[in-house]
């Protein structure tokens, strides 16, 4: 990470990567998700009335091998090396929303307890970063994830009763960008548009944590179908307490995913 990009993220909380899908994959991804969307076009049809309008599908990369790419993605893995010790890909998901589809106002660990720091030993360290890739053009109103910048270093818990909508900013992304967020930072969506939003989720968490959901062998097909070395088996090994099942590879020019 430049200077520049280390004081703006510490400084707001997230950053927009432009381009972080180069154009031909992003129309090959985008012609698979078009198989989910039909699929959730059914389930949106069968919400009953008053329901969140939303669908999503956990576990993406375990369902859709086409996006095992972005999960090991070379453009942002520099950002992940530098941000959590000893990274390792905790859950994943797919989602469309819908014209009313919203996330409601929320954040992880705010304000921060000691076993929860963001910035130690003068490194940015999270327990859980965040990032949202765009398939298509979100535009203003479009379901753009709306965010407190700063929030996530608040030393005094948000007051429900408190009506933070002013301090809310909305990012706007073009197809193919991510964007990187600590979860500790305030943060929600509402589509206003008749755009499906579609976006898809990869979080990050240090080695220690365990996955979200599916137990310790969620990755372990992944993992073992894994080039030797790669980014992408190291990302997906199962957490082990402070022991590494895994040694963490090099980044270099040659980033093998």
């Amino acid at each position: 990470m430049t200077p520049e990009e280390l004081y703006r993220y510490d400084v707001n909380g997230y950053l927009l990567i432009r381009g972080a899908i180069d154009p031909e994959t992003l129309v090959r991804l985008n012609k698979q998700i078009d198989v989910w969307e039909e699929k959730a076009w059914k389930d949106f049809e069968a919400k009953s009335q008053g329901e969140n309008p939303e669908v999503r599908y956990d576990d993406i990369v375990n369902q859709e091998a086409g996006l095992l790419s972005l999960a090991a993605n070379p453009k942002v893995l520099p950002y992940l090396v530098e941000m959590i010790d000893k990274p390792r890909l905790k859950s994943t998901w797919i989602a469309f929303k819908w014209r009313g589809g919203e996330t409601r106002l929320h954040s992880n660990h705010t304000p921060t307890v000691t076993h929860n720091f963001y910035h130690f030993n003068g490194k940015i360290r999270h327990n859980l970063l965040n990032m949202m890739y765009a398939m298509h053009d979100i535009e203003p109103g479009g379901g753009g994830l709306k965010v407190i910048p700063g929030s996530h270093k608040a030393n005094y818990p948000r007051s429900r009763a408190d009506d933070v909508s002013d301090m809310l900013v909305e990012l706007s992304m073009k197809a193919g960008d991510v964007l990187l967020f600590s979860h500790d930072m305030g943060h929600c969506s509402l589509n206003e548009s008749d755009a499906i939003r579609r976006t898809v989720m990869y979080t990050y968490c240090t080695g220690v944590i365990a996955n979200s959901f599916g137990g310790d062998a969620l990755y372990d097909r992944i993992f073992n179908a894994a080039e030797e070395g790669s980014w992408l088996k190291y990302l997906t090994r199962q957490p082990n307490g402070f022991l590494e099942t895994y040694p963490q590879p090099e980044l270099g020019a040659a980033l093998s995913v």
